[in-house]
């Protein structure tokens, strides 16, 4: 076990390799029970606090460490001394990554891994206690102080190479190893008891490679250069577009409000509710009208909406009727053409209609100023001589609120599909992606 509840690192010490009698340097010299010795790469077990027998030999790191054993640094505010490297691998697959084992004398050990130049803080229940929490699960999710990590990977992680000291044979252990994100958090659930759903819980923090340079004091050139996206890298595309979607939400909450206290201030105002007889022109051959004028009205606002609730009781027939708003100052003219038919009928042993009696046409910035209509009517039943028309101004224009929101939307949605790419490039590492073809 590691040597902890201490105020300070302990002495290092030096030991002679059993089997080649070289000199080798240990960090924690009471808490190590295993040591590689880095001149013969044999794999030493301490029998009793000096002795020490060689147990098997260790295979030669291929990639040497980017920070050196016995460096000493303050990562996540807590004080660390490097005293291990790992060489892991799944088995039997290719993919490998790296892992140093760090010390710290209140707490024990935490690691930092890396793979493919990403890297993570990983640490077990001495460094977060609610791990000790999360007990048996055999889902595809953990839940972790409320927030949902999703699986991404299972595997059996294998020691391959090492240099360091440890309070653990690494070179026998092949761990059940169930990876669960939710960026920039990792939780690895660790099985190393076949037969057993006992496991370990480690939560592991993503961490940029100059944040742990400047704890050790590293140059970060030496640090691997990232390939791809990490498993559990923060999207900065996430960031993005929650930030722009909650303000674009709070923009469209305050455009809603504006909108409701202006209809408040302003509201609607029918300016003409009438009833016209039409009649045909007998001046004329065929089933012309007569057009008609009616009589005057007044727009009180300097600029405003107006609606024309245009209504005939059409039966199985159509009526059309234009019409002409007349500024009576200005003589300034508004011209709009609007059709009315209404037909219905049974068959096949059903009723079926279609169409509509009324109409509704919107002016929009019309000034201020004393208006009347002139009136064009049409219909296809001669007989028809009914036409209503209701005036009223302070109409609320709504489309422009929706397309000013749509609009709004735009940079969000740009986010979110930028986003939602990100996530798709994190999952293609995963068996267990949300993201694949037919499964979204």
């Amino acid at each position: 076990m590691a040597t902890t509840n201490l105020k300070a690192f302990p002495e290092p010490e030096e030991v002679s390799c059993p089997n080649c009698r070289k000199i080798r340097t240990l960090y924690d010299p009471a808490g190590s029970e295993f040591y590689v010795c880095t001149s013969c790469q044999s794999f030493n077990r301490f029998i009793t606090d000096t002795t020490a027998l060689t147990q098997k030999q260790a295979n030669k790191i291929t990639i040497q460490p980017v920070i050196p054993l016995g460096s000493e640094g303050v990562l996540k505010g807590i004080p660390f001394k490097i005293i291990a490297f790992l060489q892991k691998k799944e088995k039997d697959t290719i993919y490998g990554w790296r892992e140093y084992i760090l010390y710290n004398y209140e707490k024990g050990y935490a690691t930092l891994a890396e793979y493919d130049g990403h890297w993570n803080f990983v640490a077990g229940k001495e460094f977060y206690p609610e791990l000790d929490k999360l007990g048996k699960n055999n889902w595809n999710f953990i839940e972790y102080n409320n927030i949902e990590y999703g699986l991404f990977n299972k595997y059996t992680a294998v020691v391959t190479n090492l240099i360091g000291e440890f309070d653990w044979d690494p070179l026998h252990e092949k761990i059940k190893t169930a990876e669960f994100v939710a960026p920039p958090f990792i939780i690895f659930k660790e099985q190393d008891k076949p037969g057993t759903s006992l496991a370990d819980h480690y939560l592991g923090e993503y961490t940029e490679p100059a944040e742990i340079a400047t704890a050790f004091n590293i140059d970060v050139k030496l640090f691997p250069e990232k390939i791809g996206i990490g498993a559990n890298q923060f999207s900065k595309h996430y960031s993005r577009w929650y930030t722009v979607s909650r303000f674009t939400g709070i923009l469209i909450a305050l455009l809603l409000i504006i909108q409701v206290i202006s209809m408040t201030m302003k509201p609607e105002n029918v300016v003409m509710d009438e009833t016209f007889s039409i009649a045909r022109d007998t001046t004329k051959t065929g089933d012309d009208f007569k057009p008609f004028a009616t009589p005057a009205f007044n727009i009180d606002e300097k600029s405003a909406a107006v609606e024309f609730d245009i209504e005939s009781f059409v039966d199985n027939n159509w009526l059309e009727a234009t019409i002409v708003l007349v500024n009576e100052k200005s003589n300034q003219t508004w011209e709009v053409t609007e059709g009315i038919e209404y037909y219905h009928g049974y068959e096949g042993g059903e009723s079926w209609s279609e169409g509509s009696q009324n109409a509704t046409v919107l002016l929009s910035s019309i000034p201020q100023g004393k208006y009347h209509l002139n009136i064009y009517p049409a219909s296809g039943n001669p007989l028809e001589n009914s036409l209503r028309i209701r005036i009223t101004t302070n109409i609320a224009t709504w489309m422009n609120f929706i397309i000013t929101c749509l609009v709004l939307c735009l940079y969000p949605l740009y986010c979110w599909y930028r986003m939602r790419n990100y996530e798709k490039q994190r999952w293609l590492n995963s068996d267990y992606s949300p993201y694949e073809e037919g499964g979204e």
